[in-house]
């Protein structure tokens, strides 16, 4: 007998929903009456579109503890990580993946509060089941994603690993308060061996980075060929975060463009993180058309916030090789925080740095704040139209590895 479909915010549509998923290649749901219900993890096998109306709601039931979506995959339950966040990595295959899969529209709404806390919060993980991510995709190709809203998760709006081939444009993040703290919430988490993907037009504040590229983490692999084509965010913790802490896991063909936004944090940053008795390797990053600034981290409802450290709105830290980074048409108007507007960390070798068009106004109540701060040594520097506070700014000479700018 073919399940009902309440849609009614009381009972439970994940049966009815996913025998619908399960019988079709492609599912366009009925506006609901109120908002579909589910208590369990809706799963998405190859060649299938899933598609709702754009402000449609489907709310995770109290007490569901896992993620709203994910791809169908095969359990093998291997021992390939240690970590708990990331436990998945054990669970599934990845001699079994899935391809052409597309998701449109509707609200996902996590229902955070009425979830187990934020496992990175607390420590208390569930090993293979709950993670705190609204949404899981892993080793899938020719994915994609448009139209949606995420809704308080209690972590990660979005995981991706093993993606490849991919395109996500018009997604709204709902952040309001988390559970814990308003921390560790990432818009777009994607993790290694993911490559070849266009990311664009993300909307909203994020309490972690808007879109994260972690090499280091889950499967754990290079990540290169992707594309982030605006963000227009205020208040996040930051907009984009590259790691990459091993030349294994190395990130590379990244072009970040039109970004609009303020950030507690830093803007955009390439970081090495993790302990691995390795350098972070990051080869053609290009970075342009960003106008940027600091926004106050009173805000924010997480007890350690004014205890991070500071960074400036670009950030390259240390233990980092970097070929080819290229840094134009970055605007800065400032009242809230005098760090660097460019900063480069010591013990950090850049090979090729180019930096054009790039400005800055200081309005707060301290009258230093640097354009560049560079303690890294910089072999092949191309910098042309710099500005601070409308003056020309040349390059100093007692940076390591710079040439005097003419």
């Amino acid at each position: 007998m073919k399940k009902l479909l309440y849609g009614d915010g009381i009972n439970d549509d994940t049966a009815a929903i996913q025998e619908m998923i399960d019988s079709s290649c492609e599912l366009t749901l009925p506006p609901p009456k109120e908002y579909y219900l589910i208590s369990k993890p809706l799963e998405l096998h190859s060649n299938f579109k899933l598609k709702l109306p754009r402000f449609a709601e489907i709310r995770l039931a109290p007490a569901s503890n896992c993620v709203m979506l994910k791809n169908r995959t095969q359990d093998d339950y291997g021992k390939r990580i240690s970590s708990k966040l990331f436990s998945y990595v054990n669970r599934y295959s990845p001699d079994y993946p899935l391809e052409n899969i597309e998701i449109e529209g509707g609200i996902w709404n996590f229902n955070n509060k009425n979830q187990n806390p934020n496992p990175i919060s607390t420590g208390k993980y569930e090993p293979l089941e709950y993670s705190g991510f609204c949404m899981l995709f892993y080793n899938v190709k020719n994915f994609r994603m448009s139209g949606i809203t995420i809704k308080d998760p209690a972590n990660f709006g979005v995981t991706l690993d093993k993606i490849s081939y991919f395109s996500i444009h018009d997604i709204s993040f709902d952040f309001n308060d988390g559970n814990l703290y308003q921390s560790n919430m990432d818009g777009l988490h994607i993790n290694g061996n993911s490559h070849h993907g266009v990311i664009e037009n993300i909307f909203g504040t994020c309490y972690d980075d808007v879109v994260a590229l972690n090499a280091e983490e889950g499967s754990r692999g290079p990540i290169n060929d992707i594309t982030i084509r605006g963000i227009y965010t205020k208040g996040s913790y930051s907009a984009v975060r590259l790691l990459s802490a091993s030349p294994e896991c190395q990130i590379r063909n990244i072009h970040i463009c039109d970004v609009y936004g303020s950030f507690y944090h830093y803007g955009i940053s390439m970081q090495h993180y993790y302990d691995t008795g390795a350098r972070g390797a990051f080869e053609n990053i290009t970075i342009d058309n960003v106008y940027a600034e600091k926004s106050d981290r009173n805000l924010v409802k997480f007890y350690l916030v004014n205890k991070y450290r500071k960074f400036g709105i670009i950030d390259v830290e240390s233990e980092s090789d970097v070929k080819n980074l290229r840094i134009s048409n970055l605007h800065r108007k400032e009242f809230i925080d005098n760090t660097p507007t460019i900063l480069i960390f010591e013990n950090t070798l850049i090979n090729n740095l180019s930096l054009e068009n790039i400005s800055s106004e200081n309005h707060t109540e301290n009258p230093e704040m640097p354009l560049l701060s560079c303690r890294a040594t910089v072999n092949g520097l191309y910098a042309k139209n710099l500005y601070e506070d409308g003056k020309e700014k040349c390059v100093s000479s007692n940076l390591q590895g710079f040439v005097e700018l003419i």
